[in-house]
């Protein structure tokens, strides 16, 4: 599944903003482990951490409980969104209202934070590393800037590792990097401080216009009904067998994307196994059913047999009833076995 990078998380804060500032979080919901709807205004917001943030069209029935979405319904009721931003270049999406923030950090497993006065009120998780903490009372601190900028391009080449790994520390994400280095005719797995001055001057351009160029284009698979494969900000090369539209949004191409994943409902797994179980039992009550029903008429075939034998046990004429019905009594047991023909 497509991870939202940190060009993505940019440009979907930019393309947010003029729709959601200043209106009011009406509500919050739990969907699935990790995935939360925000109403805020019209417009709903699907956040599922560690993957992705967008407007989404498609509302889904959720009846969960999560005590993450409960806690920042009651604090941030009717709260007012002050702005979008995106924290140190990196995949961490802050919206800051007028009584607290929800921060989403979406890289690893991702995580939700609600934070008041840049204390922590509670979290999705609660994570502990050496230099930061997750916990209920602590400061917020994100993480320590990971990323460059576009700029130091030059300098962040100048190490022996491969290129690819060094563009990754740039705040796009790896599908655009490689796409930089074709454009630029520049193998991935050339060491950095062996391009030429020519090479990163041109792959410094191609990544700036990557930048600049983007637009939301979604790709397909021409030759299975148009089935929506992936979506970027940029015409991806390795993508040149597939078909590709623009949409107007990237909300528009990450919710048709993500929309095609037939994500299975662990509610509705959990009922499908149970209705198999009950099927099966049904079929062995129906076997015992019918062995019984068998037994019974059989029974009753013979009623007239059954009923004089009952009479001589009660009676107490047990050779009798051995002799003339070839049955074996035991008087220990107070039981006769009777032996009955076809």
């Amino acid at each position: 599944m497509h991870k939202m990078t940190n060009l993505e998380y940019s440009f979907i804060i930019k393309e947010l903003t003029p729709s959601l500032v200043n209106k009011h979080l009406r509500r919050i919901r739990k969907l699935d482990e990790g995935v939360y709807r925000l109403k805020i205004g019209e417009h709903e917001v699907l956040c599922q951490s560690g993957v992705r943030i967008h407007i989404t069209r498609r509302i889904e029935a959720s009846e969960q409980i999560d005590k993450f979405a409960d806690k920042a319904g009651k604090e941030l009721d009717n709260a007012r969104l002050l702005g979008m931003k995106q924290i140190n270049s990196d995949r961490i999406v802050s919206f800051d209202f007028d009584k607290g923030s929800i921060i989403f950090e979406m890289f690893g497993e991702g995580n939700a934070i609600l934070v008041h006065d840049g204390k922590i009120i509670c979290a999705q998780r609660y994570e502990e590393w050496s230099d930061r903490k997750i916990k209920v009372g602590e400061e917020y601190k994100p993480p320590k800037p990971s990323v460059a900028e576009f700029d130091t391009i030059k300098e962040l080449v100048q190490s022996e590792k491969y290129v690819i790994v060094l563009l990754m520390k740039l705040p796009l994400g790896k599908e655009y990097s490689l796409e930089a280095l074709k454009r630029a005719g520049i193998d991935e797995k050339t060491p950095g401080n062996k391009l030429s001055t020519q090479q990163t001057a041109k792959l410094e351009k191609e990544i700036k216009s990557i930048v600049a160029d983007a637009k939301p284009i979604i790709f397909f698979d021409t030759h299975d009904n148009k089935k929506i494969v992936d979506f970027s900000l940029a015409k991806f090369s390795m993508y040149g067998a597939l078909g590709s539209r623009e949409t107007q949004t990237l909300s528009e191409a990450a919710d048709e994307h993500y929309s095609s994943y037939e994500k299975p409902n662990p509610q509705r797994e959990k009922i499908l196994k149970r209705i198999e179980k009950q099927l099966e039992r049904k079929k062995e009550l129906e076997l015992e059913e019918k062995i019984f029903k068998e037994k019974g008429d059989f029974i009753y075939s013979h009623y007239q047999e059954i009923e004089a034998a009952l009479a001589l046990a009660k009676e107490g004429k047990f050779e009798e009833l051995e002799k003339k019905k070839k049955a074996k009594a035991d008087k220990k047991e107070k039981s006769i076995e009777l032996e009955i023909g076809e």
